[in-house]
């Protein structure tokens, strides 16, 4: 009788503990899943805000063209580009779209990026570079409207990116 005692008690042990181990795996496949699933939000949240911060740079460079035609036409030497289409782009700022959008790469849409860069360069009004340097700005033919278009795929980015947002907060 004593020996059935212990090899009852032995596989009740067995049992406890492989009902254990598989408690334990269920919960750690759930607490991986969690916090793959924040992961994502935070990823998502990224790509949101670092959208948003390109767009709201390219509504602060398209705000400055009515201050920065003014300044350019008080030079006499510069031929005014005053069409509605015309935009001109300071050297600070045409850096600072190519640096952010380089530091940023994984969070935004690489072929989007990429075209505006090509559109916008094929605009380019070619000066003599003094006048650039006095200028402070290139100048570039038809840009605002390069610039509009991008800031509205920007946004319908940032759109989707939402709509993505809302189906993931809806899993957890």
């Amino acid at each position: 009788m004593p020996v059935i005692s212990v090899v009852g008690a032995l596989v009740g042990v067995v049992v406890g503990a492989v009902i254990a181990l598989i408690g334990t795996n269920m919960n750690n496949r759930h607490t991986i899943k969690q916090m793959d699933r924040r992961e994502q939000l935070i990823e998502k949240m990224k790509e949101i805000d670092v959208l948003n911060l390109l767009n709201k740079k390219v509504n602060e460079i398209l705000q400055k063209r009515d201050v920065q035609l003014e300044s350019a036409a008080e030079i006499e030497e510069f031929q005014s580009f005053d069409s509605f289409d015309d935009c001109m782009i300071t050297i600070d700022d045409y850096i600072y779209l190519q640096s952010f959008c380089a530091q940023n790469h994984y969070y935004l849409p690489t072929y989007m990026v990429e075209e505006f860069f090509k559109n916008i360069g094929h605009r380019k009004i070619i000066l003599d570079p003094q006048q650039v340097r006095r200028l402070g700005a290139y100048t570039y033919k038809g840009g605002r409207l390069i610039l509009e278009n991008f800031s509205d795929e920007i946004n319908s980015v940032v759109q989707d990116r939402k709509i993505e947002l809302k189906q993931l907060r809806g899993k957890l």
